[in-house]
């Protein structure tokens, strides 16, 4: 993402306009591609968002969204990226924020993530990750979660070195047990309920990431058609269901 793009940003939510469902003046327009991608650790998740942004013609936004919520607090920024998608030790956290007369930090990471997830939805942009999926409730947007078995994505992040994947199926189970340990805490799902993502896809059985974003962009574009459709807006007729038995 380009850094002035970046600022603007930062500049959009610090003037406190942050207003993602306020009317649009002028005449109506379809509103930008927001797309959120969830992930297991080693899937292919991160490369699958940046490809799909790419597409959608719209930023992708990954620690660039840690990076705003950083810019914005006024807590110690270290511990703003201690909780990145990860609930550290509450017990040290809050001694030494006390110590140091801040605030409590996980209650100003979660305001200021929720604002920064949504400054970005207005603007339209994939977003990785940080349950921007719950976050956005309300808000016109795609939710996707990437999965794959812990052997598969040991052996993706191995890169063909079969020394590495020991190492690696133990950082995928590590940072996999953090995220799950995170919503679990922060949003009080679990992020593996599949009743919270419109597209869920398995890298085991799609290995080439390039047809996984063919996937998420064909079902992106039928979601935002349905969408559209619900707001009575005029919709081209669609040839998926149509029944091969029938006549021209």
């Amino acid at each position: 993402m380009a850094r002035d793009e970046f600022q603007a940003l930062l500049t959009y939510i610090r003037t406190d306009q942050l207003q993602p469902h306020r009317p649009r003046s002028g005449p109506l327009e379809s509103p930008p591609p927001v797309v959120t991608i969830a992930r297991e650790h080693g899937t292919g998740g991160e490369a699958i968002a940046a490809k799909l942004a790419k597409s959608l013609g719209v930023s992708c936004f990954d620690k660039e969204i840690l990076d705003a919520v950083v810019a914005t607090a006024t807590s110690d920024p270290a511990l703003m990226r201690q909780l990145d998608e990860k609930l550290p030790g509450r017990t040290g956290m809050f001694l030494y924020a006390s110590l140091m007369g801040l605030h409590d930090p996980l209650t100003e990471y979660q305001r200021l993530l929720t604002r920064v997830v949504n400054g970005i939805a207005f603007r339209g942009g994939v977003i990785v990750g940080r349950g921007a999926h719950l976050l956005l409730r309300g808000a016109p947007r795609f939710r996707v979660r990437i999965v794959g078995s812990d052997e598969v994505c040991a052996a993706r992040l191995a890169g063909g070195d079969p020394a590495k994947v020991a190492d690696a199926l133990h950082e995928v189970q590590r940072v996999n047990a953090a995220r799950a340990k995170y919503f679990k805490e922060f949003f009080k799902v679990s992020n593996g309920d599949p009743l919270q993502y419109d597209l869920i896809v398995n890298t085991d059985r799609f290995t080439d990431l390039d047809a996984v974003v063919d996937v998420i962009l064909h079902a992106y574009r039928v979601h935002d058609g349905q969408i559209h459709g619900e707001h009575g807006e005029a919709q081209p007729p669609s040839s998926i269901h149509q029944d091969s038995t029938s006549g021209p």
